[in-house]
């Protein structure tokens, strides 16, 4: 290096040293930056430490919880009561709605593949599947099909015994019954000679639950013949009618969104676990709208007394139920079915069956005392037949008290199903104490049941249906 180079660097160095030592305070700014950096990271450094100590503690207190109480105590505690239990249910429900909506006519015919799941199996035996799902490794819903089965025992093998064992099916070659025919309004109850205008507003599912009744409710059915109690009605038209009633406790209607359907609180949603409620629902339904126009019957048989004259005056202007009664005895239905029924919350299809057999026991009850009141008015304006109303009184007394130890051995029965019955012990000598506080057995309601919630959506194509399929209802 030069000289002058080395005179020039010092220079250099002189200078800088001189800007320094004039200007102190870039030297204190550049001090109190690193200083702030440092205590950033130190800040930064306990933060962390908090965060990971917060989250340790609330893991163990959740732990701790989670072994004081059940994971089924705090689904009850967190979702809604009467919610559906699970995605099969739901899946079941928007079945329903698919097949509600589903229009029918000639030639439909829907299938998907048969793959052995768990859901698959649980709907194998309802009604609108054609039969042989195994074998043929496809599930199958064909109009044709459910229109046959109807026919053949609905119209043809109900009907048999009056023909003498002489039976037509009248089947034609294609394998299809008779469209236009009589019978179809004569037998079976529709309005038309063609019935497929009659399930407009039922669409396939109307038409697989008049498949499920011909098919395993017969004795339902035949309340319907001309020799029984509710013939009067016609059999086809009061079916769909009953389905499209259920269908509204369901909410499957259009017009309800399937996400509204779904997170719906019922209280009887539990019961639907089984796929048969359903048709148990649909058949003692039925049952109950038989029942109501047996009563209508009865009381419009009921005397009323107008200055103590005895006068038959009806409700309807006539003594016997008819066709044109079919509003109120829907309306009847629909709240028996609405409020008692499915209001109890059964949760299981036996349930249901027992609290129908309690209902049809109450409300025969108050029928019969609703009787013996008007009776007993009767009875005491004409003397001459004070007798016979004495008699009266004193068997539906009997028939009262019977149907009582009936309702409360009833009751009994399901407390005992529903209850942990301890050991009983026994004294050697009488014990007053213990027959005095002997609990005697009552009628017991079914509780409502504690049901959890859905947490997925479940996409509308379980039958493999899709929009071409289907036409409005």
């Amino acid at each position: 290096m030069t000289t002058a180079a080395i005179t020039n660097e010092h220079n250099r160095v002189e200078t800088e040293n001189t800007a320094k030592e004039s200007n102190p305070s870039s030297i204190a700014k550049e001090t109190s930056t690193n200083e702030g950096n440092s205590t950033g990271e130190k800040a930064k450094n306990v933060f962390n430490k908090l965060g990971s100590l917060s989250h340790s503690v609330i893991g163990n207190t959740g732990k701790a919880i989670g072994n004081l109480l059940p994971t089924a105590s705090l689904q009850s505690i967190t979702q809604p009561r009467f919610s559906m239990p699970d995605k099969t249910v739901a899946s079941q429900v928007l079945m329903y709605r698919q097949l509600l909506h589903t229009a029918c006519r000639p030639g439909l015919r829907l299938s998907r593949a048969y793959q052995g799941t768990k859901a698959q199996k649980a709907v194998i035996h309802m009604p609108w599947w054609e039969q042989g799902i195994e074998d043929s490794g496809k599930m199958v819903i064909s109009y044709d099909n459910l229109i046959v089965r109807l026919w053949l025992n609905g119209a043809i093998m109900p009907f048999a015994d009056l023909l003498g064992g002489d039976v037509q099916t009248m089947i034609d070659d294609k394998g299809l019954p008779p469209i236009p025919h009589e019978f179809w309004v004569d037998r079976l109850g529709f309005q038309q000679p063609d019935p497929v205008t009659d399930f407009r507003s039922g669409g396939v599912l109307s038409l697989a639950m008049l498949v499920h009744m011909v098919e395993s409710c017969m004795p339902t059915v035949k309340r319907f013949h001309p020799d029984g109690d509710a013939s009067v009605l016609p059999f086809g038209i009061t079916c769909i009618n009953v389905t499209d009633m259920m269908a509204k406790f369901l909410m499957l209607a259009k017009s309800v969104d399937r996400m509204e359907t779904l997170m719906s609180q019922k209280p009887f949603w539990r019961m639907f676990a089984d796929p048969n409620a359903i048709l148990a629902v649909q058949e003692i339904s039925m049952n109950m709208l038989c029942d109501v126009v047996v009563e209508m019957n009865r009381e419009r048989k009921i005397p009323n007394t107008i200055n103590n004259n005895v006068e038959e005056v009806t409700p309807g202007g006539g003594n016997e139920v008819t066709v044109f009664d079919f509003a109120e005895v829907l309306e009847r239905t629909e709240r028996r079915v609405r409020v008692d029924l499915l209001g109890a919350g059964p949760k299981t299809v036996e349930e249901l069956q027992s609290v129908a057999g309690r209902l049809q026991l109450k409300y025969k009850q108050q029928l019969e005392a609703k009787e013996r009141r008007q009776l007993t008015a009767t009875g005491g304006r004409n003397k001459s037949d004070l007798g016979k109303v004495t008699v009266d009184k004193a068997v539906a007394t009997a028939e009262s008290t019977v149907s009582g130890a009936t309702n409360i051995a009833a009751g009994f029965f399901e407390k005992i199903k529903s209850t942990r019955i301890s050991t009983p012990t026994f004294a050697i000598g009488p014990n007053k104490q213990a027959e005095e506080n002997e609990t005697k057995p009552t009628i017991v309601d079914i509780p409502p049941p504690v049901e959890t919630n859905i947490n997925s959506t479940v996409e509308d194509d379980w039958m493999g249906v899709t929009k071409a399929d289907t036409l409005p209802s």
